[in-house]
């Protein structure tokens, strides 16, 4: 069962990246065919994984941490050390 569903996850991986340009068209094509001959849980699976891929290169998870690599901010001893050196000492 496992084995099953990580072979239909894989075709539909592979049909999702030809959609979107990254092999030439007689692979892409190609691809398809397997994807429709593995039945409806690659179908769905690569459907699935073409809407997400759709929504991310429109930017629909721009905000989320988790997806989008941020700027690294350095440990929490670092962050110490340079909040002390920024606090002024005022007038006087």
């Amino acid at each position: 069962m496992m084995i099953r569903l990580l072979v239909h996850g894989l075709g539909a991986w592979f049909a999702v990246e030809a959609a979107s340009g990254r092999y030439p068209r007689p692979i892409a094509v190609g691809l398809t065919m397997l994807v429709t001959r593995l039945g409806a849980p690659a179908t769905a699976f690569a459907m699935a994984g073409y809407g997400l891929k759709r929504l991310r290169d429109a930017g629909a998870f721009e905000g989320w941490r988790g997806l989008t690599p941020g700027p690294r901010r350095g440990s929490a001893s670092a962050q110490r050390r340079r909040s002390r050196r920024v606090r002024s000492t005022g007038p006087g």
